[in-house]
C-alpha cells in the first residue's frame, strides 16, 4: 500500500472488514483506550512524522483500543475518574512516538477506528496494548454495544481475572471508589 491514510474517514469499510494490518506513528495518547496514529504505508517512508499538536484531526486517525475501556478522564465538564491520568501514562508509556501495527476491527459511533494495536519494545516479543491495560489493572473488558475482541475474549478474561485477584490498578481502589467506566458513562450522560 502506498496511499497514506490521513484519517479513520479514509479507511473503507472492505479494508476494515479484510482486518489490513497497516502501520504508523502513535503522535498522541487521548486517555487509556484512545490514541491518533499517523499512518506511515511502508516500512521506507521517506516523510517525517509530525510534532505539532495542533490539527491532529486533519493528519491523523483516532484509534480506540479495542475490547477494553479504560477510566474516563475529565471532559466537558465532567469529573475525571480514579486512576484515569494513570491509565493514559501507562499507555503513552508504551505507545506514544512509537511505531505500531493496528489491525482494524470496527468503526465506533463517533467514527474512532475501533482496532487491535500492537508495539515492539527493541527487538522483544510483539504486546498488545489492550492486553497490558488490562494486566495493569488500568482497564476493564469492553462489553457495549459492537464490542471487538478479535476471537480473544477467552484470553482477555484470563488477564483481567487475573489482575482483580492481585487488586493491580482499579482492581485495588477501596470499595466506593471503583465505578466502571461503563457505568461513569451511564451516570454522566
Amino acid at each position: 500500500m502506498l496511499k497514506r491514510y490521513q484519517t479513520s474517514a479514509d479507511i473503507s469499510e472492505r479494508t476494515i472488514k479484510a482486518q489490513k494490518i497497516f502501520h504508523g506513528y502513535v503522535i498522541d495518547v487521548s486517555d487509556g483506550d484512545t490514541l491518533r496514529v499517523y499512518h506511515t504505508p511502508f516500512w521506507g517512508w521517506f516523510g517525517t512524522v509530525p510534532e505539532k499538536k495542533r490539527g491532529l484531526t486533519k493528519y491523523t486517525i483516532s484509534v480506540r483500543l479495542s475490547a477494553v475501556d479504560a477510566p474516563e478522564v475529565a471532559h466537558f465538564g465532567k469529573p475525571a475518574q480514579p486512576l484515569s491520568a494513570e491509565a493514559k501514562e501507562l499507555l503513552a508509556r508504551q505507545v506514544l512516538g512509537r511505531r505500531v501495527s493496528v489491525k482494524p476491527l470496527a468503526k465506533d459511533q463517533y467514527g474512532r477506528l475501533v482496532a487491535s494495536v500492537t508495539y515492539r519494545r527493541l527487538l522483544g516479543p510483539r504486546r498488545d496494548a489492550a492486553h497490558e491495560m488490562l494486566r495493569a489493572g488500568m482497564a476493564t473488558i469492553y462489553r457495549g454495544g459492537n464490542a471487538q475482541y478479535d476471537g480473544q475474549l477467552e484470553k482477555l478474561e484470563k488477564i483481567e481475572a487475573s489482575a482483580k485477584k492481585a487488586k493491580r490498578g482499579i482492581w485495588g481502589l477501596k470499595k466506593g471508589e471503583y465505578e466502571s467506566p461503563a457505568e461513569y458513562k451511564r451516570k454522566h450522560k
